[in-house]
């Protein structure tokens, strides 16, 4: 026997009754697969951010919170140590782009689309390449490439009915200090949780804090 998995086939020499039992088992396991659209929308905001989510909490008809935490204002949720999350029922995706295209604190970052396979993995990345000087032997340097910023991993199954098993890796990648090119430091913050969601339902995801501190000097020569 033999698979070709471009074409989704079988191939099989055996004898003739061997071969009837084949063709009438391989229908109960030749299912196809159920596809998945999913939206979603990556940013980041700084702590303190009077962006109101509150259109996620029951004042939008039809988009009431079912799971995770309830809170009126994005500082809250995203701003929480270890992580945050809620799960709201409706399609709120619109009008939360709306939301943080409106807020002066909140920086769109990106806004993919994509349809995928029941259990297939879906890589979403975006940010920028780092070279990292891992080996120096004069005069010969070897630079390693490192992506650095915000990524998302999203892995959905269809589940039996009308759910959908979503396993999300969430990243938020930076670095401290590029002026050696050979000392660069890493800075790592991640996320990682499986939940079931209802076709259509929302879920937000927040707590990778960063913080940053600029120190400045000023003289009379």
């Amino acid at each position: 026997m033999a698979i070709d998995e471009g074409n989704n086939r079988l191939i099989v020499t055996t004898t003739v009754e061997n071969h009837k039992q084949i063709q009438s088992f391989v229908p109960s396991i030749d299912i196809q697969r159920t596809q998945v659209l999913i939206e979603s929308i990556m940013f980041e905001t700084t702590d303190g951010s009077n962006f109101n989510f509150s259109f996620g909490v029951g004042k939008k008809s039809g988009s009431t919170v079912v799971g995770g935490v309830n809170t009126t204002t994005l500082g809250d949720i995203l701003s929480s140590s270890g992580g945050s999350f809620g799960i709201f029922s409706g399609n709120v995706l619109g009008l939360a782009l709306t939301a943080v295209q409106g807020d002066k604190h909140s920086k769109l970052l990106s806004v993919p689309r994509i349809l995928t396979l029941s259990g297939q993995n879906v890589p979403i990345v975006t940010g920028k390449i780092i070279g990292q000087g891992v080996d120096v032997k004069n005069p010969f340097q070897t630079i390693e490439r490192r992506d650095v910023g915000i990524s998302l991993d999203v892995t959905p199954v269809v589940l039996n009915g009308d759910s959908v098993m979503l396993t999300v890796k969430s990243k938020a990648d930076s670095v401290s200090n590029i002026s050696n090119a050979t000392d660069i430091v890493f800075n790592q913050r991640s996320i990682d949780t499986t939940v079931q969601l209802k076709n259509g339902d929302t879920l937000l995801i927040g707590g990778l804090i960063q913080h940053n501190a600029v120190n400045s000097t000023s003289s009379v020569p």
